[in-house]
């Protein structure tokens, strides 16, 4: 039978990286159903996550969140994410509401004066809102487990990033580690530690201008 490294028992930390690309999340979930069943096929008894390094941008980085906040017990973290990717619909991530009523559907040509007064008037940071993906993400990515996670050693590192559209380009990798590393600078790479929020998957998986971006430094938006 095979086995399973696991970061408790001494055979070397196992990383993961998630990347983005909106349905590429989902096909992400469905290779971490199959994990799942392996390791149950292969008698696994451990619950806890086979990765103690997770990273991820974009989509990734809300699966890799989803993952590093239910480390304790991979299989509950895999049916919260095929759960969630097998259900979404497009409200539940976003909603149009820069655009008035008058400017959808088939009175678009119609009610574009309205839409560029309206947009005058508003000055909107983005075409849609993102709201409805960030009352998704406090439902199922409680981060607020983290660090007891990682301070019973079922986790190690943490880590989501960036890009920030403020500046010439530069890209962010935010990092909540279980110890201290210093960050790193290479040219137009900035690492930045501290607890991972929820902003920062928002900012990660932004698609500006369509959906809103992060706040500056803390948690900028990516292409």
């Amino acid at each position: 039978m095979p086995t399973w490294p696991h970061p408790n028992r001494g055979s070397g930390s196992v990383g993961l990286l998630l990347t983005g690309g909106g349905a590429r999340a989902a096909y992400q979930a469905g290779v971490l159903q199959a994990i799942a069943e392996l390791r149950q096929t292969a008698g696994e008894q451990a619950t806890s996550s086979p990765f103690s390094i997770i990273t991820g941008t974009s989509a990734g980085a809300i699966n890799a969140a989803a993952l590093a906040s239910h480390a304790d017990d991979f299989s509950h973290a895999v049916k919260v994410l095929t759960n969630v990717w097998a259900h979404i619909q497009p409200q539940q991530v976003y909603r149009s509401a820069a655009l008035p009523a008058e400017a959808q559907g088939w009175r678009m040509l119609f009610g574009l004066a309205q839409l560029l007064n309206r947009w005058r008037r508003q000055q909107p940071r983005s075409l849609l809102d993102n709201a409805p993906l960030a009352e998704l993400l406090q439902r199922v990515v409680p981060l607020q487990r983290l660090p007891m996670l990682m301070a019973t050693g079922q986790l190690q590192a943490l880590a989501v990033s960036a890009s920030n559209y403020n500046s010439s380009g530069e890209h962010y990798t935010f990092y909540q580690l279980a110890r201290r590393v210093a960050p790193w600078l290479p040219s137009q790479r900035i690492a930045v530690p501290g607890a991972i929020t929820h902003a920062h998957l928002l900012a990660s998986s932004a698609i500006p201008p369509p959906a809103s971006p992060g706040d500056g430094r803390s948690a900028p938006a990516r292409p």
